[in-house]
């Protein structure tokens, strides 16, 4: 019981922070967030030690919990990584890639389409993980997969930029459709070279969203962050 209400306040603020809803350096109290979804502090504390794994939420000593600042540093960095990783990873799928695993990547595709055309960023963000982690597990080399999932675990606050910049949805779908192509024609040397230029581009991306960042610092419930929706919360038993 106290995992599935942990799981669903988790799940209500890691949208409320992506959204932009709560923003940056706001500061999560764990007695204020526990009566704002009818809970104990025990859900809490579990729902923002997972907001913490996912790299949206900082912990100090008596100092409590934080949303994460992006900073220019961390995405330069960051990305750098993503985009080889990614690049090598997308061009040993290209050698591998089944059938199967392509009509896959289709089916994600065409379900991708239909979020940019919805403009539904939530959406869109959950199928680009789906598609990215589907090549990425076609590479054959667990490290390599291993390294990037990890990294993708730890950054999720890049997810931003498919809610807070409309346009880059249809961006990264033209993106993926290049790199979709070169899957198809098993061309590894453009399947590495595309998915280099896509992450680059995602990074400039989410690197404008960082230099916007202007939002002053305040709890969850004061100046700075809307109620909270408490229907998420009531989903969970």
């Amino acid at each position: 019981m106290s995992h599935l209400k942990s799981h669903a306040i988790y799940l209500a603020l890691r949208e409320r922070i992506l959204s932009n809803d709560i923003g940056p350096g706001t500061r999560l109290v764990m007695r204020d967030v526990a009566n704002q979804y009818r809970a104990s502090d025990i859900p809490v504390r579990e729902a923002l030690r997972m907001l913490e794994r996912d790299g949206l939420v900082e912990t100090a000593p008596y100092r409590g919990a934080r949303v994460t600042r992006l900073t220019a540093k961390e995405v330069e960095e960051t990305y750098f990584i993503r985009s080889h990783l990614e690049s090598i990873a997308t061009g040993l799928a290209a050698e591998r890639i089944t059938d199967a695993e392509l009509a896959q990547l289709e089916l994600v595709m065409d379900r991708m389409q239909a979020a940019v055309d919805a403009q539904d960023g939530p959406a869109f963000s959950d199928l680009n993980l789906e598609f990215h982690r589907t090549i990425v597990a076609s590479c054959g080399n667990d490290m390599l997969r291993e390294l990037t999932m990890d990294i993708w675990q730890r950054h999720s606050g890049f997810q931003r930029v498919f809610r807070m910049v409309p346009e880059r949805l249809g961006i990264s779908q033209r993106e993926h459709e290049g790199i979709m192509a070169a899957l198809r024609d098993h061309d590894a040397e453009r399947a590495s070279r595309l998915a280099l230029l896509h992450k680059q581009s995602v990074r400039d991306s989410v690197s404008a969203l960082v230099d916007q960042d202007g939002e002053p610092v305040s709890d969850a419930e004061g100046e700075g962050a809307r109620p909270v929706a408490r229907d998420h919360a009531r989903a969970a038993p």
